[in-house]
């Protein structure tokens, strides 16, 4: 990972432990924003008693693409729980990062899902 993907990396990171840190009073806080920086976004969602957090749309630079920063930032959430019990990515349009999480023991997020949304699935694991 270069020094840019990292920084996002970084970014993202923090931007999660204040997210965390500011609805802490709350278990399972409902949000909808975006962690934003100038190498890309991510877009974070949990609706109201969601135990998980939601990665609901994200862009990257090209130059920090395939270098690993959405299976880190996705590491680091489950190393960092907080109030969280799970993770979810929302429609996955990379069939790869689909099936890699898959292998990794993610799951369909409902049987629906997987039949007719198998090239934009959503994916969820519990912590």
């Amino acid at each position: 990972m270069d020094d840019n993907a990292r920084q996002l990396l970084d970014h993202l990171c923090q931007g999660y432990d204040r997210l965390a840190q500011r609805h802490q009073t709350r278990a399972f806080p409902e949000l909808s924003t975006a962690i934003k920086h100038p190498l890309g976004y991510c877009l974070v969602h949990c609706p109201i008693g969601s135990q998980r957090f939601s990665i609901v749309s994200l862009q990257f630079a090209p130059s920090v693409r395939g270098q690993g920063v959405l299976t880190a930032f996705i590491d680091y959430i489950q190393a960092h729980p907080h109030h969280y019990r799970g993770i979810e990515v929302a429609t996955i349009q990379n069939l790869c990062l689909a099936r890699r999480l898959l292998t990794l023991g993610w799951q369909y997020k409902s049987v629906l899902t997987k039949l007719f949304r198998a090239n934009t699935p959503t994916l969820v694991h519990d912590f």
